[in-house]
């Protein structure tokens, strides 16, 4: 399938991939994420996910009644809106989402409110300790880095951030050159309608700081719970690595680690009696790959055995391509979950604009066919000397 790509005057990098679906799938990657921060506003590209939809009235309201839905997300890099309405809503959804992203003056009524989410968010998030858990991986292997800041911010910087700040960073960063929108459907406009309309955006992108990254060390927090939660997370330093190559890889080492119930982490810990919950985080950064492996849910007795047993499963990881019948069922079941991701547009729309951010190529067609190539090739590679952080009963 061809995607036809379209750089506006203003910078704006436009995506079209017109595939017959019952609605169309738009996602809009912003260039800026948490490791761009400067210290003390630790959580303000978070701040301005929130504040993007302040922008417009009853957002919620608005888009269901377009038969329609959306959601939006801040990583490290970059941040990303995603809406999916009906074919004939299209126009409309368009001139609403110009309009939220044209302004970056900010109501200070509605500053203060997503200043109190944002804080209850920090709260809720540091008191369970499946989500907090997360936060730990990077920070035990960055350090107090802008690598091992949490994307979230603390209770401090949020408290301290000011209406000049957001606004300064939004004029900074949410600007035309420093963005991907992705449309994914049956496009019932044409091209030159969506091609004007967002060639009105200005603004150029100010430069980004060279993010920090330190070398933190193991992490145990005890606090009044059940059970126990582990994370390991280590890097890949990435020399003349292929990105787009590399990120398929690394696709593929958390599909053979964690995907499914017969993956091969899970399917050992479940055997074993040791868990039943594995999950798996990982992030391409600048010179940098980051993995994260989580196991949740542990009896604290067995936290040992859990560190033992995931260890000597990532030594032996290539005993996996020494199993054809094993692969090949697992191949069928990794075809079946591209088939099942290629059925919703705006996980297609997504998938280009993250991919064109993150990789500069937005190939999503070519990544999954890349998937299949490189489906037995070897991955221990990929694997280094990690470090673990704990969340254990107190």
């Amino acid at each position: 399938m061809s995607i036809e790509h379209y750089v506006l005057d203003n910078g704006l990098r436009l995506l079209i991939n017109r595939i017959e679906s019952p609605t169309i799938g738009i996602a809009i990657g912003v260039g800026i994420g948490s490791i761009y921060e400067d210290e003390d506003l630790r959580g303000i590209s978070h701040f301005a996910e929130h504040i993007i939809y302040r922008a417009y009235p009853s957002i919620d309201l608005e888009i269901e009644g377009l038969g329609g839905v959306s959601d939006a997300y801040t990583e490290r890099t970059l941040t990303m809106y995603l809406f999916e309405v009906i074919p004939s809503e299209l126009r409309s959804l368009l001139r609403l989402i110009h309009k939220m992203f044209s302004s970056r003056k900010v109501n200070s009524e509605d500053f203060e409110r997503e200043r109190r989410v944002i804080l209850s968010e920090i709260r809720m998030r540091n008191d369970d300790p499946s989500t907090l858990i997360y936060d730990l991986g990077p920070r035990a292997l960055f350090g107090d880095s802008d690598y091992g800041a949490p994307i979230i911010g603390s209770e401090e910087s949020i408290s301290s951030m000011t209406i000049e700040d957001l606004e300064e960073f939004l004029e900074s960063y949410y600007t035309p050159d420093n963005m991907v929108i992705s449309i994914v459907g049956p496009l019932s406009i044409p091209i030159s309608e969506v091609m004007e309309l967002f060639s009105k955006w200005d603004g150029r992108s100010g430069s980004k700081k060279k993010p920090t990254m330190g070398r933190g060390g193991s992490i145990t927090i005890k606090k009044p719970i059940e059970s126990a939660y582990l994370s390991y997370s280590w890097q890949y330093n990435i020399a003349n690595e292929d990105p787009f190559l590399l990120s398929i890889k690394s696709s593929l080492l958390e599909f053979h680690l964690v995907n499914g119930l017969s993956s091969y982490l899970v399917s050992r810990f479940r055997n074993k009696g040791l868990t039943y919950t594995i999950d798996m985080d990982r992030d391409y950064l600048p010179g940098t790959y980051y993995y994260q492996l989580v196991v949740s849910a542990i009896n604290r007795e067995s936290i040992d055995d859990v560190k033992e047993e995931l260890i000597n499963a990532l030594l032996s990881i290539d005993d996996l391509f020494k199993d054809e019948y094993y692969l090949s069922k697992r191949l069928n079941y990794l075809k079946y979950l591209i088939s099942d991701y290629l059925r919703r547009p705006l996980q297609i729309a997504e998938s280009m604009s993250y991919m064109e951010l993150k990789l500069g190529n937005h190939d999503v067609y070519e990544f999954n066919k890349g998937l299949e190539e490189h489906f037995r090739d070897s991955l221990s590679d990929l694997i280094t000397n990690g470090v673990w952080s704990a969340i254990i009963p107190s």
